[in-house]
């Protein structure tokens, strides 16, 4: 008997660790593609910015290196979690809101 196929989504689904609507964009935990849609996009964002405690300071450095876990383009995401809001910057120091 032939061995049935797991449709892509299902398997997304089952390696991603975060909320399900978001895993078509993760494959494992590395984000595949930034969202273009804001709305999943800010979603992504909010995800991603649990690594980051409140009110706790952070270097450029150390933000690059969180987000360059996830995602080779650690600049656009940096960015994206500045304009959102989500993080604030501050001559080259980071914080979550």
């Amino acid at each position: 008997m032939a061995e049935q196929r797991i449709p892509g989504n299902v398997r997304r689904r089952e390696a991603f660790e975060g909320p399900p609507e978001l895993a078509r964009f993760f494959r494992g935990d590395r984000l595949e593609t930034i969202p273009s849609r804001a709305s999943d996009r800010q979603a992504v964002l909010e995800y991603l910015a649990r690594v980051f405690e409140r009110g706790r300071e952070y270097a450029e450095a150390d933000v690059n290196l969180a987000l360059a876990r996830v995602h080779r383009d650690h600049a656009s995401l940096r960015r994206y979690l500045v304009d959102a809001k989500i993080l604030t910057r501050d001559h080259g120091i980071y914080r979550r809101v």
